[in-house]
């Protein structure tokens, strides 16, 4: 189920170690073996989420995968990027609804969202924080 969404969403092909569903949520990693009457918090890096309408792609598993993804990639701009970083949308007519990793220069920096045309970010409050820090830093640069 998760490797099909990979594939047919993000045309991800071939992943960088395994797939485990210790709770829901889907890993991945590189571990031979899962521990034996241990509870685990977590397995590697969790790519996706179990939410009420199916699964949500995470932004570190999209940004882990990068270059792996083929389809449902979105290209910004630096101030397309601060727009959706500030928590406005952008209009994105054309892209098909669903999940879409947020690229910057062909890197993937996290998880965006189409509905209707409209294009919204779902990348985390921490690393929000730091893409900002990050450009900033670079317009004091003048990057």
């Amino acid at each position: 189920m998760a490797l099909a969404l990979l594939r047919e969403e993000f045309g991800v092909e071939e992943l960088p170690g395994r797939l485990v569903c210790p709770s829901g949520d889907w890993w991945l990693t590189t571990a031979p073996d899962l521990p034996q009457g241990v509870r685990v918090h977590a397995l590697g890096v969790r790519l996706l989420r179990a939410q009420a309408r199916g699964l949500k792609p995470t932004s570190f598993g999209l940004m882990l995968l990068g270059d792996r993804i083929r389809k449902r990639r979105v290209e910004l701009t630096r101030e397309e990027l601060l727009a959706l970083l500030h928590g406005r949308p952008l209009v994105r007519e054309g892209v098909p609804p669903g999940y879409v990793a947020l690229c910057l220069a062909g890197e993937v920096l996290g998880c965006g969202h189409v509905k209707g045309g409209v294009l919204r970010g779902q990348i985390p409050r921490g690393r929000k924080q730091e893409l900002l820090t990050a450009l900033q830093a670079e317009l004091r640069r003048g990057v």
